[in-house]
């Protein structure tokens, strides 16, 4: 299964034009992730189970699609020349592409999350467009890469002075320009909506544990809003002696607020419950805090 099925072919660079022009779209979504994660193939890229699997991975290996933006500013920096004997000019390095993604409605809590990723090495991401494409490079054929990233940084926040929204802006400097423009290449999932993909987010679990049940509530970090639709996979009940034996939980009942009635085996000791990463949906929870007590 090829990349690009629209396109020509490889060639000797002849100039005859093609049916191939496809309509990408405006930037909409930036998949980042680490500069040497890789998907295998074609068929892999297409696949939601591909983007769910990495977006619920190891923090070190995570993939963070960040929010729809309402506006980009491009910046295409001038290529660097050098010239030699009899006015001879040669291109010595192509000039970076630069683009200032602007986003309205980020609460503080996303943007300070935001800035964590500021100054990070070995950085690089997917673009996915408006017309649904997943943008990449391929060097070999078969696996689709990321466009790495040579910095990426979140500046600091607008104030508004109460006629205007305060805004997150988010700066990408993209590392080499030939690795789109020669090796790049595009994927077009038909069987989910790529700007559908969402990051994990951060809730907060409390409550008090029980020897067989308890009622715990998992909310939002910063709105606050009780999450609904989490599933027995989603909580980890550990005794914390060793050995750490895991205690399967039973969801009795989500009373669509926030709150869980769950049961259990009975437990004696000092145990710890949090929220584990599991999908729901696209994108699922991660827990920033922990319920620990003896009971």
């Amino acid at each position: 299964m090829a990349f690009n099925e629209l396109s020509c072919g490889l060639n000797a660079g002849n100039t005859g034009l093609q049916n191939c022009n496809e309509n990408f779209g405006q930037w909409d979504k930036i998949l980042l992730v680490p500069d040497d994660f890789e998907i295998a193939t074609k068929a892999a890229a297409i696949l939601e189970a591909t983007y769910t699997t990495a977006i619920n991975a190891a923090v070190a290996t995570r993939m963070y699609p960040l929010f729809d933006h309402f506006n980009a500013e491009p910046d295409q920096e001038e290529r660097i020349q050098e010239e030699g004997w009899a006015g001879k000019t040669e291109t010595v390095r192509e000039g970076k592409d630069r683009v200032t993604f602007m986003f309205k409605n980020v609460s503080f809590y996303n943007h300070k999350e935001l800035r964590k990723h500021n100054n990070r090495v070995n950085l690089a991401c997917y673009i996915v467009t408006s017309q649904g494409y997943v943008l990449g490079r391929s060097v070999d054929g078969t696996k689709f890469l990321p466009l790495s990233i040579s910095d990426f940084y979140v500046a600091k926040r607008n104030f508004s002075d109460g006629s205007t929204i305060d805004r997150s802006s988010i700066r990408v400097e993209f590392k080499d320009a030939s690795q789109w423009n020669d090796d790049g290449v595009w994927v077009k999932p038909i069987a989910f909506d790529p700007l559908l993909l969402e990051g994990i987010k951060d809730v907060s679990i409390t409550g008090v544990l029980a020897a067989t049940a308890e009622t715990v509530t998992v909310v939002g970090a910063s709105d606050r809003i009780g999450v609904v639709g989490l599933i027995a996979a989603n909580f980890s009940l550990v005794a914390d002696a060793a050995p750490a034996v895991l205690i399967a939980v039973v969801v009795g009942a989500d009373n669509l607020d926030g709150t869980y009635d769950l049961t259990h085996a009975s437990i004696t000791g000092a145990h710890t419950m949090t929220l584990v990463n599991q999908p729901i949906g696209t994108g699922g929870y991660e827990a920033i805090d922990s319920i620990s007590t003896s009971v």
